[in-house]
């Protein structure tokens, strides 16, 4: 059984998300780190679905409330995103961390981050800032990782990686035309200089947001990366302190 709730502000903070988390007992916590688009019904879905797994999961809401159509609003989404920055978001991202550090019915010190397309992006830029902290990070097709030719203007987040500690998972389609096979090259690399645990796999036949679209191709991609984000999650939290 799963319980949910949204709204927001939780506290005084101003922390407000979806959440979802098992009925029976404290369980290891998941920040999701939402699309473009804000918390939608999407990102609603990762939550229910890790809480099915027995993670408790938040998808923290750095838009205050704003939800963008994907099919129609690219370029409002594109602007409140440039609006906040990096910065203001990883700071939402240390307050949610504060909040669920109070909270009894989360095992907070095993924390795990997870994120698409540009939650992707600022799941592996959460990693580099909080490596006490997050034991395990997840990138869904993480767009802006490292493209210097990005559409929406973001910056590199690979200087960061020496300071990894988590392992990383990242996930792309093969047809992905916003995320070429040279940016997963460059990123493998950072990682491997580095001496960083990861891996990387590309799904054949499907291209950019593959967990949120339909066709066969797609529904197999979605089973399969879910399963890989399943075992991958429970095995680095359990390994983490």
């Amino acid at each position: 059984m799963v319980e949910k709730s949204f709204g927001g502000p939780l506290d005084e903070s101003g922390v407000r998300g979806y959440f979802a988390k098992p009925r029976s007992g404290p369980a290891p916590l998941v920040i999701v780190f939402m699309e473009i688009w804000g918390v939608n019904d999407h990102m609603r879905l990762v939550c229910e679905k890790l809480a099915g797994f027995g993670f408790a999961a938040f998808a923290f809401d750095f838009y205050d409330g704003a939800v963008f159509d994907a099919r129609t609003e690219l370029q409002a989404a594109a602007v409140k995103l440039k609006s906040l920055g990096d910065e203001a978001i990883m700071d939402a991202f240390a307050r949610t961390m504060g909040f669920f550090k109070t909270r009894k019915d989360v095992v907070a010190d095993r924390l795990g981050v997870i994120g698409f397309c540009n939650g992707g992006r600022l799941a592996f830029l959460a990693a580099t800032r909080h490596p006490q902290d997050i034991g395990a990070a997840v990138c869904f097709y993480g767009g802006g990782i490292d493209n210097p030719n990005d559409r929406l203007g973001r910056s590199s987040v690979l200087g960061g990686v020496p300071l990894l500690k988590a392992p990383l998972m990242l996930c792309y389609g093969a047809h992905d035309p916003s995320i070429g096979p040279d940016e997963h090259a460059r990123i493998a690399e950072a990682l491997s200089r580095a001496n960083k645990r990861y891996t990387l796999s590309v799904f054949p036949d499907v291209g950019h947001a593959f967990m949120d679209k339909a066709g066969p191709a797609e529904e197999r991609a979605t089973e399969i990366g879910w399963r890989m984000t399943r075992n991958f999650l429970a095995s680095a939290l359990a390994e983490s302190p």
